[in-house]
């Protein structure tokens, strides 16, 4: 195995500890050919931060604590999923709010919340649908049409639904056709039917997925790192929400730099065009000069 920074080491043991795993100081050693008090300062770092990271029964291992809910947390939860839905509207909400109320009578929500995401509720049946061919694994057949061709309707066959996501507040299928990973826009899917044809998913474009900072994720291509510099008014709300699998260093001169994984370089260009003129590229420095120059172009007369 190739030697790993130490954000990779953290982001990995956050990973696996999050996934249910019991983690020892010396097989993680052993398995990536460091030494044990490497490890050590890891896990010593990892604990003083708020990971809920703590030994296991034995002393010697590391786990995640398990939290104890209260029926409190329960209603604030319900009160806050209650929000979001009602945000997306329609009959979604409809039908999202008859489940809380089996679950609560009464929900008296302190929660606002201003969700920008698309009004879907005219798409339940296709939502309906696309559900049960997920769970059971079953390709699909549907005519799709984009609104910039109007006149050109295509129909797809023997599609493998993976998951429906959400990215900038807009819903797509994301799916595998013939040996293409293929992010389909739901509101351009007409007609779909499940066929009777089951299939196998493949794991590494789910857990490429979990991975995706923006959906200009490309998960037929390797990652590759990016750094970028923050300025100080930039820093604090990367903290409060970092980007999947950031790794944030603090500069001396009030600067960061954060560090991070992207499969495109416009899922770059889109954390950029956020946070402008607060941020920057270092690495690949081509990344932040074509950047650069698509600006220009932008403020030519």
């Amino acid at each position: 195995m190739p030697h790993l920074l130490q954000y990779q080491r953290h982001n990995i043991i956050l990973e696996r500890l999050n996934n249910g795993e019991t983690l020892s100081i010396t097989k993680l050693a052993n398995e990536w050919d460091t030494t044990p008090k490497t490890i050590q300062r890891d896990f010593k770092k990892l604990m003083e931060g708020n990971y809920g990271i703590i030994r296991a029964k034995d002393g010697k291992q590391f786990t995640i604590a398990k939290k104890n809910i209260n029926s409190k947390e329960v209603l604030s939860s319900i009160a806050l999923l209650d929000s979001i839905a009602s945000e997306i509207g329609g009959n979604f909400y409809t039908k999202v709010q008859t489940t809380l109320q089996k679950l609560k009578y009464y929900i008296d929500s302190p929660f606002y919340t201003n969700i920008d995401v698309e009004q879907i509720s005219d798409k339940l049946n296709l939502i309906t649908k696309l559900e049960e061919a997920i769970k059971n694994q079953q390709m699909v057949t549907f005519r799709y049409k984009r609104w910039y061709k109007t006149q050109e309707v295509k129909t797809y066959k023997h599609v493998k639904p993976y998951k429906i996501i959400i990215f900038n507040g807009f819903f797509y299928l994301l799916s595998k056709y013939k040996k293409h990973t293929i992010k389909f826009y739901l509101r351009e899917i007409y007609d779909l039917h499940i066929e009777k044809e089951i299939f196998k998913q493949d794991e590494t474009l789910l857990k490429k997925m979990k991975k995706a900072q923006s959906i200009w994720f490309n998960t037929d291509t390797q990652p590759f790192e990016v750094t970028l510099l923050l300025e100080k008014k930039a820093i604090v709300y990367f903290k409060r929400k970092p980007i999947k699998g950031q790794y944030l260093k603090q500069n001396n001169d009030h600067t960061a730099e954060l560090t991070f994984n992207a499969t495109d370089k416009r899922e770059v260009f889109d954390i950029l065009k956020k946070w402008l003129p607060h941020i920057k590229v270092i690495e690949p420095y081509k990344l932040q000069q074509e950047f650069e120059t698509i600006l220009t172009k932008y403020l030519s007369p």
